[in-house]
């Protein structure tokens, strides 16, 4: 039987791992993409389109490499019974909240410290992904990948703090020509349970017409107001003007319950949304400037 002890190398890997880290193979490899930049023998890799790949260049910034930042995670469910949940109703469950948050916080986490490997001012076009299928139950990973950008010519300053963006080329582009920044990735999530009351029993029963389940739809409007409300506190808390390029991402399943052979189906709400946190390159308003317009209606 393999034993990571007996392998100092793994052991000090999954060390690095379980203290939130990067593997000692992939520190090498960005070490020694930087000290590559700056010479002849620079290269780099990057999930930018052409078009963004121009206009990155274009607003002052030039890749450094492709990154990522990834976690996989097991969600531990909290005990519970059908009476727990009809005694009690519908309320956030908080274990999968968190289990959803803290894997975020480690896939992002690496994101940022391979970005702060290569002397990054920031990381343009992250791809954000939840993945689930082909794994088993109750394991999930959190993916994050993206594009690590410095100032043209600008040395590498491992000490700034790079800011993390969801915004593609063309849009990062166009909030610099109009004096914004992005300042970070801000994200919001909440995991909610929602007990299905009589009207909706009534619809899954009832052969006739059709029907909104108005307990459904309140579950969701529920888990997206608290996932919101945590996005822009984030946002808040680093001094943002807004959020823009907000991506939200409900993801719904139904539940069987059977209380005293009486049985219903309530509803488990993954709603997640994340996005851009931005503010004004010159701690000021910029004046935007409207050009003529033509109209093309009659």
């Amino acid at each position: 039987m393999f034993r990571n002890d007996q392998n100092p190398e793994a052991a000090e890997s999954q060390r690095l791992i379980e203290a939130g880290g990067l593997p000692p193979a992939a520190t090498a490899r960005l070490k020694e993409n930087a000290a590559r930049q700056g010479t002849d023998r620079h290269f780099f890799t990057s999930n930018l389109s052409v078009n963004e790949f121009l206009l990155t260049h274009d607003c002052g910034y030039e890749p450094l490499g492709q990154i990522m930042g990834t976690s996989v995670y097991h969600v531990g469910w909290a005990y519970f019974t059908p009476s727990y949940f009809y005694g009690w109703g519908s309320q956030e469950l908080g274990v999968l909240t968190q289990a959803y948050y803290e894997a975020r916080t480690l896939a992002f986490g690496r994101l940022f410290q391979e970005a702060k490997l290569l002397g990054a001012d920031g990381v343009v076009g992250v791809r954000f992904e939840r993945i689930g299928q082909n794994l088993p139950e109750g394991i999930f990973e959190f993916k994050a990948v993206g594009t690590a950008v410095r100032k043209t010519g600008a040395p590498p300053n491992h000490s700034v703090e790079p800011f993390l963006s969801n915004l593609n080329g063309q849009d990062h582009w166009a909030l610099r020509q109009a004096g914004l920044k992005p300042i970070g990735f801000v994200f919001g999530n909440c995991s909610w349970y929602q007990v299905s009351g009589w009207r909706n029993q009534n619809l899954d029963y009832s052969m006739m017409g059709n029907g909104e389940y108005p307990d459904f739809t309140q579950g969701i409007y529920n888990a997206r107001e608290i996932a919101m409300e945590r996005l822009e506190n984030e946002a808040r808390r680093m001094g943002a003007y807004g959020v823009i390029g907000v991506t939200i991402d409900p993801q719904i399943e139904t539940y069987e319950v059977d209380v005293n052979n009486q049985r219903r189906r309530d509803l488990i709400v993954q709603f997640t949304a994340y996005g851009t946190a931005i503010n004004w390159e010159s701690g000021r308003k910029p004046d935007f400037v409207v050009g003529q317009t033509i109209s093309l209606r009659d």
